[in-house]
């Protein structure tokens, strides 16, 4: 009905939204920017999610935020006030860990990144492992004394804290063997945690570690569909009765697309109306795909239409 159109539903007849709200029978939220920001929920976010789920539509978060396990994903909302159960969470560090597990990976995993990473892995019962050091000694005496762990057959990078040289230097050991698998929690560069503050996301690790090996991860977070093959192959949802919402144009809107999901942007996170306006003007046909089909400047909106 709004294919990539960017209407704002708050300038639209309430009519017209009460028309197409009836299409949405499945709703899948970012986290960081649409529910939340940090430790607080954003105004409204609850109550509109739970009459989300109240209205008996599906509800899912699907968060590229690789932190917490999936269980720490379920505490945290439910500490907020929404109602939803662990098997409705999906994370790009469950993601990485179900594509190891499908693959029925045996070696072991080397991660740089959070521990929300090691969580899922270790839930599929793969053995999975960081290192924290400081580059405590010249670069090159450094490198000459790394003894890279010949066990390790898969190094996933997320964002980290703690990201310093010592890290790139032993990641990259390990991706000059070609048959180590590489993969990437998110393309995500920025986190938001409000007040026009933004925390660095794994997208710039990434970036960091591709310049530095040559090699091109395989990102399993959105924008990329595997975030929900579960959801889509056990028919949980169906893609074109399925509403994303979130914050990001290039992961969010264009997971969306990628999934033949219909989709929302709130402007309470990283990607504002402006940000749609340059694409749209451009017309550069390699970003048309981020243009949303819907706006509003905030998750919490949509409950004036579910009331």
């Amino acid at each position: 009905m709004f294919k990539q159109s960017f209407s704002d539903l708050t300038k639209l007849p309430k009519e017209k939204v009460l028309e197409w709200l009836p299409s949405i029978k499945s709703v899948i939220c970012d986290a960081d920017g649409v529910l939340w920001h940090s430790k607080d929920a954003i105004e409204g976010a609850v109550d509109t999610f739970n009459l989300l789920s109240d209205s008996g539509r599906k509800t899912f978060i699907v968060t590229n935020n690789a932190a917490l396990s999936i269980a720490d994903f379920q505490k945290k909302a439910s500490n907020l006030g929404m109602n939803i159960d662990e098997d409705r969470i999906l994370s790009s560090s469950y993601s990485c860990a179900h594509f190891l597990a499908t693959k029925k990976f045996q070696k072991k995993v080397f991660y740089m990144g959070e521990l929300g990473i090691q969580y899922e892995m270790e839930k599929v019962g793969l053995c999975c492992f960081r290192v924290n050091e400081k580059m405590d000694r010249p670069i090159l005496e450094f490198v000459k004394d790394l003894k890279p762990d010949p066990d390790v057959g898969a190094v996933v990078v997320g964002r980290d804290e703690c990201f310093n040289m010592a890290k790139v230097m032993r990641v990259g050991s390990y991706l000059q063997n070609p048959q180590v698998i590489f993969l990437g929690t998110s393309l995500d560069a920025a986190y938001p945690i409000g007040d026009n503050r933004v925390m660095v996301g794994s997208g710039a690790m990434l970036a960091a570690i591709k310049t530095f090996t040559g090699r091109s991860p395989l990102v399993l977070g959105k924008p990329n569909p595997w975030m929900v093959a579960q959801l889509t192959q056990k028919g949980l949802i169906e893609p074109e009765s399925t509403l994303m919402v979130g914050d990001t144009l290039e992961t969010d809107i264009l997971f969306a697309k990628n999934c033949g999901f219909q989709s929302l942007l709130v402007g309470t996170g990283v990607n504002s109306r402006k940000d749609v306006a340059k694409i749209v003007d451009e017309g550069d046909p390699q970003k048309m795909d981020q243009v949303p089909d819907t706006y509003l400047p905030s998750f919490g909106h949509l409950r004036e239409f579910l009331c």
